[in-house]
């Protein structure tokens, strides 16, 4: 496992509130009390050192404090973090890539110049809309004006790569409201704009209000229309769509985030985090392996082995990796390189979906290059998951 190339993923769960459509691994919090987050960051730190040297990694690629609301962490917290990871695994000050998840708050805005001073050089801050009707209708906290008022206080801070969420095709949006969302987003000039479409999580509120004809969302037909909109305004603004859902201004793409769909080694830590292990010799095609989510149920694994796995890694047979890479490679506009994936598994994707590959090709789904790459079409990023399911 050595030579490994690493980035880092802290989960923090707390948050002011829980939004209706959220089922990550969140706790409601909304006072954090000092000792709470005190005990909280002394388990990070433990779970870091516990695993970290495990992986066997010579560089640390990058590192992302998600949640949750990890921007709820006071800035002593989060450089006691950043150091904690750096001590263990070196980095070049130029290459390495810091993002912290930032909420819109009063709160959370005087943190920020402290932020930068812990280490964080990338922001990503979940606006999900400039529309107050918008925000009221997702259950959101905050209103367009604190949005604002967070972006210009990450530019006021020194942050001169901030990514903010657009979530779209909400409870009663028509399409003219998104397009006024995508001309703010778009005048805010951030470098990096995550678009998401609204879904529904088993177990939300959104989803058994939907299923009880409680909450109207835009239909297929909509919906489709929408995402359309979303890749021509923002590629119009001088966003470059490298992902199916992440778009960027050139030289800003999500570092770690790459990661996920190259299938490149990453660590989790905190409740919730997903670990993906490089290949060793009990596990040629990688392994995956799930924390805890409960946050107590973390912390007592923690507390007793040092780590807050809630079982043994999933040790990955050759046809999931193969069907991973599949997808995750087609998620990003690059595609699916034919020769890596040769390299990988002894022979290109037609040799292995040959009928899918036909099929979406006929769709318009799918090109297909010189040697087998693939890539999807723009109706193919319009119907991705059409796509991915062809693949797994």
């Amino acid at each position: 496992m050595r030579g490994v190339d690493l980035g880092v993923y802290v989960h923090v769960p707390f948050c002011e509130r829980i939004c209706p459509y959220c089922d990550f691994a969140v706790v409601r919090a909304p006072q954090l009390a000092r000792e709470r987050e005190d005990a909280f960051v002394a388990a990070l730190l433990s779970e870091c050192e516990r695993r970290l040297p495990l992986f066997g990694a010579t560089r640390l690629a990058s590192l992302y404090l998600g949640g949750g609301t990890p921007s709820r962490l006071r800035a002593d917290s989060v450089a006691r973090v950043i150091e904690r990871v750096r001590r263990a695994v070196p980095a070049s000050d130029a290459a390495l890539e810091v993002t912290l998840e930032v909420n819109p708050s009063t709160t959370e805005r005087a943190r920020l110049p402290a932020f930068r001073e812990a280490g964080v050089n990338r922001l990503s801050i979940g606006l999900q809309s400039l529309d107050d009707a918008t925000l009221k209708r997702l259950g959101r906290a905050h209103r367009a004006a604190e949005g604002r008022a967070t972006f210009a206080a990450a530019r006021s801070a020194g942050f001169d790569d901030v990514s903010v969420d657009l979530l779209f095709a909400a409870p009663g949006q028509s399409l003219a409201a998104l397009d006024a969302d995508l001309a703010a987003f778009a005048a805010l000039a951030p470098q990096h704009v995550s678009a998401y479409a609204l879904t529904l999580e088993a177990g939300t509120p959104f989803e058994r209000a939907a299923h009880s004809g409680r909450l109207a969302l835009p239909g297929d037909d909509e919906v489709a229309e929408m995402l359309e909109r979303v890749a021509l305004r923002l590629g119009a603004a001088g966003f470059a769509r490298y992902e199916v859902s992440s778009f960027a201004r050139p030289g800003f793409e999500s570092r770690h985030n790459r990661r996920y769909w190259e299938r490149r080694p990453v660590l989790g830590i905190g409740p919730g985090a997903w670990s993906s292990e490089p290949p060793r010799a009990d596990a040629p095609f990688g392994a995956r392996r799930a924390n805890e989510r409960d946050l107590d149920a973390w912390l007592a694994r923690v507390a007793a082995g040092g780590e807050g796995a809630s079982g043994p890694p999933e040790v990955l047979d050759e046809a999931t990796a193969r069907g991973e890479a599949s997808f995750l490679a087609l998620r990003t506009a690059a595609g699916l390189d034919a020769r890596r994936f040769a390299a990988e598994f002894g022979a290109p994707p037609r040799a292995f979906y040959a009928d899918a590959i036909d099929e979406l090709v006929a769709a318009g789904l799918l090109d297909e290059g010189c040697g087998g790459s693939l890539r999807l079409t723009p109706r193919g990023f319009l119907l991705s998951d059409t796509v991915f399911a062809r693949f797994v």
